[in-house]
């Protein structure tokens, strides 16, 4: 059914969206946020989006609250979103990237659903490569962008399948396509050496779709390209930072959309949910605020972008049957990704003493499978072939233990090892955060020589301020012409978030902010980015 065009409702979100824009600030809170502590008014609507539509929630917020409705926006990823949901948190409507897995996932159904706008997800290539591989003149199909991966051609970024959409759309597409199905993809269809041929070229990984964004601008030149939605390779070129802009690729035998369907979980918000699907898909809305981040609009009315292009591309679609999912995704875990090693760089400090070290330990554990069975948990947890150092420091680097995931499970021993490190450690002493990074820098770089096909992350987690050891102009001087092992350190009580946020920068990480909500869901994050 057709949205209607006009209303002097919709048409009045255009003032509010201006003074919105004005006064929206860039947060730097985590993708996955805690359910808002909202009044259960009439006039609010609790959401639960995919983080890739943070850019959107001015304008959105401003549309709604236009026709008297207050949006309490918080983000997750889509297989965040159904555990969540399915653990009870307390939320009246989802706003996800795809609603295939949801509609498969949820314990019960949404009560109604409607797409807003669309996305594909694509290939964003330098137009050089682009030209050198043939694809501007011929688009692959996704078995060619396979060999070029696995051969060496290829290398590109794309998020983790288990953490965020568009890594998940792309691995679905490539076994669709290899099976010569656009839907009802079954187990015995996948064809794991495409997979890990396709994997072979993904040299970097990222926990969102956004980050992902921001991290190939700064590492451009080590890659050829990235997978994500096209309405984010088309705000990548509008980027005068890029020095070689992207050809937007299509594979000839589909793509997996994104169709950012809403849908309601509670009946006492219908008329409301009504009423904000009647302004999202206005005219006036999806001309303006949708066609500027470069998503389709579902409004047949509404004017297309016009660097998007008109031509159709084949849709595939992700499998019906939800443990098809849970067994590709579970391989790409245990089998098909690039192996990683894992060093976590945990504070030890006096300050960690009570809550704070309790905390840090029910983090591990949740690494470990002692809770949690859902989807993302499981995910979650220390995977074949992974490598895992944990690195203790207080004053001084304590020892490291180093913990190898053999490629066969069940990993009853090591599991327990490190449920065992973690229930012993006590916190006592000073605070050398940064002779602590050097140590975890050295053994990254062992590391490194013994697999450099290996994907090396630091977490590092402290609760307080460097006072002991070198000093953080020290440590970079120490770094300074050697590889860069990704960081991500956690805010955590009295944290310096300066220099954290330093660290990471220069590592090509990103800090998280444990002091909001659990730790364990900070942990569970991260492993996206690993």
């Amino acid at each position: 059914m057709k949205a209607k065009s006009t209303s002097g409702a919709a048409r009045a979100w255009f003032g509010a969206a201006v003074v919105a824009l004005l006064v929206a600030g860039c947060g730097g809170s985590p993708d996955s946020d805690p359910p808002p502590a909202a009044p259960d008014n009439a006039s609010v609507l609790r959401v639960l989006a995919g983080s890739e539509l943070k850019e959107l929630e001015p304008q959105m917020k401003a549309a709604a609250a236009a026709n008297g409705i207050e949006l309490k926006m918080s983000y997750a990823g889509t297989l965040e979103m159904a555990d969540r949901v399915n653990a009870g948190d307390s939320f009246d409507v989802l706003l996800p990237a795809n609603g295939a897995y949801l509609s498969l996932a949820l314990a019960k159904p949404a009560l109604a659903r409607e797409k807003l706008f669309y996305s594909r997800v694509a290939l964003g290539v330098k137009s050089s490569k682009a030209r050198a591989l043939g694809w501007d003149r011929k688009a692959p199909t996704w078995s060619d962008v396979a060999a070029a991966a696995k051969s060496g051609r290829f290398t590109y970024g794309m998020t983790n399948p288990t953490s965020s959409n568009t890594g998940m759309s792309a691995l679905f597409a490539v076994a669709a396509s290899r099976a010569g199905k656009t839907e009802d993809l079954t187990l015995a269809d996948v064809d794991r050496q495409t997979l890990t041929d396709f994997l072979k070229g993904q040299k970097l990984t990222a926990g969102s779709s956004g980050w992902l964004a921001d991290a190939y601008l700064r590492e451009q030149s080590t890659l050829d390209g990235l997978v994500n939605y096209e309405a984010v390779l088309l705000r990548l070129n509008d980027k005068a930072e890029l020095t070689d802009k992207l050809a937007i690729v299509y594979p000839a035998d589909g793509v997996i959309s994104a169709d950012y369907p809403i849908l309601l979980l509670r009946e006492d918000k219908r008329e409301m949910y009504s009423r904000l699907i009647g302004v999202l898909r206005s005219r006036e809305f999806q001309s303006g605020a949708v066609a500027n981040a470069y998503l389709r609009p579902s409004n047949p009315d509404a004017t297309l972008a016009s660097s998007l292009p008109r031509d159709s591309v084949a849709e595939l679609s992700f499998p019906n049957n939800l443990d098809v999912i849970d067994a590709v995704l579970s391989s790409y875990q245990a089998e098909l990704r690039r192996p990683a090693t894992s060093i976590y760089l945990l504070d030890v400090s006096g300050s960690m003493e009570g809550d704070r070290l309790v905390a840090m330990q029910s983090a591990l554990g949740y690494l470990t499978g002692t809770t949690g069975q859902s989807a993302s948990s499981r995910y979650a947890r220390f995977q074949s072939r992974e490598r895992v150092v944990l690195l203790p420091f207080a004053q001084r680097p304590g020892d490291p233990i180093l913990i190898e995931f053999s490629a066969q499970g069940p990993h009853t021993a090591e599991l327990d090892q490190i449920r065992k490190f973690s229930s012993a450690l006590v916190a006592d002493g000073g605070t050398a955060i940064f002779e602590s990074l050097a140590a975890a820098y050295r053994i990254a770089a062992e590391e490194r020589a013994r697999d450099p096909q290996r994907i090396i992350t630091v977490v590092l987690l402290t609760d307080g301020q460097n006072r002991d050891g070198m000093s953080l102009g020290s440590l970079k001087r120490t770094m300074d012409g050697q590889p860069q092992t990704r960081t991500f350190p956690i805010l955590f009580g009295d944290a310096d978030g300066g220099e954290l946020e330093e660290v990471a920068s220069i590592s090509g990480g990103r800090t998280f902010d444990g002091r909001k909500g659990e730790l364990v869901a900070v942990f569970r994050e991260i492993r996206g980015y690993q």
